[in-house]
């Protein structure tokens, strides 16, 4: 595979390469629901006051829906928006990523812990602030919002949109999920020593484009 730029085509960066390849596999044989998304064993070492249960509840009732965005993919080659200046292939990768691990991804911009993260390791990034566990729901339904615009012009995206219903709470989940994922995504082994890329530097660019523009959007900027 090979993208354009300045009118001459250039090898893919290698992860782009291994995303676009499970994509692919991913479309022409696409699994059951079950099978698509990454299981997640979270082993919370602190789980502050109250119980898990808003996050729980939020993985499971937004799976069905997970599950309608992802059946869209792969994205389209055209964009509107932030996205519209990201090449498909990046967005794709970027789209796939979240969409397969959206449990972790979710528990993670989720956790209560201020001090480890969802499988009992220290924090390595314990300065960023995360979404409130109680508003997981929004949470999700921000993250879903993020791959829906990322898939582009896809025919079936606008009318699985998720909209703002005018809820403070919502508002505030929507801006803390994206203003964490921006600082959380790492394109590069050394931009936090100690954890692996969770995208191509391309991917990670269009997602936090993405992200960015979410944010405006929830206040109300655009």
């Amino acid at each position: 595979s090979s993208h354009r730029t300045a009118g001459r085509e250039r090898p893919l960066p290698s992860r782009a390469k291994e995303a676009d390849s499970a994509l692919a596999h991913s479309v022409l044989s696409p699994p059951a629901m079950d099978d698509f998304f990454k299981p997640t064993s979270a082993q919370y070492h602190f789980d502050g006051p109250g119980s898990r249960e808003p996050l729980d509840r939020a993985v499971a009732e937004s799976k069905p829906a997970w599950w309608a965005l992802a059946q869209l993919l792969p994205c389209a080659a055209e964009a509107q928006g932030a996205a519209a200046g990201h090449d498909r292939i990046f967005r794709d990768e970027a789209a796939f990523k979240l969409m397969e691990n959206f449990e972790a991804v979710l528990r993670d911009v989720c956790n209560p812990s201020p001090t480890h993260n969802i499988i009992g390791s220290p924090l390595k990034q314990p300065e960023l602030r995360r979404c409130p566990m109680v508003a997981a729901g929004y949470a999700s339904q921000c993250l879903r919002e993020v791959c829906r615009r990322l898939l582009g012009n896809k025919p079936g995206a606008e009318e699985i949109r998720e909209g703002l219903s005018g809820d403070p709470d919502q508002v505030v989940a929507w801006i803390a999920t994206c203003s964490y994922l921006m600082c959380r995504i790492q394109d590069h082994r050394d931009h936090m020593p100690g954890r692996n890329p969770d995208m191509a530097y391309g991917a990670a660019f269009a997602a936090r484009a993405v992200l960015q523009e979410v944010i405006h959007h929830a206040l109300g900027l655009c």
